[in-house]
């Protein structure tokens, strides 16, 4: 019963001032809101996919030797060796100058993503933009001079793209509606927090429990505020 009646007293703070969760619920939301719109730069994904392939090239007889792998096995081996490649200085140094970009090398190894899809030989190049155009822009041409050294250093002919990188419109980043839940969710934990907050530092006395329960007193008599009662 006393925890019956200690819930029912929360509930009673609570709802005392629940104005203050529905101003901290609409002030976190439309922040949320704001922020997510003008103050996120949208950043945009593009991704070229490409098949490697041991057997294309018979200049791949002596490298299949030295790892003693068959072929698929052997495939999958090059796709984590040619992930890295792609993330080489000497290729995207080679995008840069061709694509003329305003960015270092490590500006550009920072919005692309080189790996392996699972256990399989497919090689997954993503790379980041502000602009989708040019997210794509930047993804083919890594793959197309990807390929071009590996030909060059390895002497071998085994990589094909399967899928060209194409823009796409809806940014990875901007994430509206769950941004909002997010902040409406946390604007009713603010306001509950907030509510306990004052109610804990409030010591005034406003009823005839609160003068049993803070003072340890017992009441023998109370006055009427007879300027709260309405004349009927």
């Amino acid at each position: 019963m006393e925890e019956e009646l200690d819930l029912l007293e929360l509930v009673q703070i609570v709802l005392k001032r629940k104005w203050i969760i529905v101003a901290t619920t609409i002030f976190a939301t439309v922040v949320s809101i704001l922020v997510t719109m003008f103050a996120i730069t949208p950043m945009y994904e593009s991704k070229t996919t490409l098949m490697v392939n041991s057997s294309k090239s018979s200049g791949l007889g002596d490298i299949a030797s030295g790892f003693d792998l068959g072929s698929i096995n052997l495939s999958q081996k090059l796709v984590v060796t040619y992930s890295e490649i792609v993330k080489s200085r000497i290729v995207l140094e080679s995008v840069i100058d061709r694509l003329d970009l305003d960015m270092t090398y490590n500006g550009l190894l920072s919005r692309i993503t080189s790996s392996p899809v699972g256990s399989t030989e497919i090689l997954k190049i993503s790379v980041k933009d502000t602009d989708p155009e040019a997210a794509a822009v930047i993804a083919n041409t890594i793959s197309d001079v990807f390929i071009k050294e590996v030909m060059r250093i390895l002497k071998v002919d085994n990589v094909e793209i399967i899928d060209e990188a194409i823009p796409l419109g809806n940014p990875i980043n901007v994430k509206l509606v769950l941004n909002a839940a997010i902040a409406f969710i946390l604007g009713i934990m603010a306001g509950v927090f907030i509510i306990f907050i004052l109610e804990m530092l409030d010591r005034t006395i406003k009823t005839v429990d609160d003068v049993e329960k803070y003072l340890g007193l017992t009441v023998i008599g109370s006055i009427i505020d007879f300027g709260n009662i309405k004349e009927k």
